[in-house]
């Protein structure tokens, strides 16, 4: 089984994943973002969900802890237009807390 990929972020990053592919975009804001964020981690068809860091700032705490908590599917945030956020998590981070191991370690 293929899992599928969701883009929630705003107008333009929407279009530019549309562009390269990606069938499940959702350009939202606000509430409207949480409530489909929240919607697609209950959803097991999903292996990624791809969400602006400033959105993903401005959720509530309770969905925050949520994403947390949830390996499967994993949320990756990205840059919005206005650039990365100081304190956002690096790829490697995300994966080493989906996966359980380190991918930037090297083996003896």
């Amino acid at each position: 089984m293929k899992e599928k990929i969701a883009v929630i972020a705003d107008s333009a990053t929407c279009t530019g994943f549309r562009l390269a592919g990606a069938e499940y975009t959702f350009s939202l804001s606000g509430k409207e973002a949480e409530e489909k964020l929240a919607q697609l981690l209950s959803d097991q068809d999903f292996g990624i969900i791809i969400v602006t860091e400033r959105l993903l700032e401005s959720c509530d705490w309770r969905l925050k802890k949520r994403i947390e908590a949830t390996a499967k599917p994993i949320v990756v945030p990205i840059p919005d237009a206005q650039g990365p956020i100081e304190q956002s998590e690096s790829l490697s981070i995300l994966i080493k807390r989906a996966l359980g191991l380190d991918l930037s370690k090297k083996r003896d």
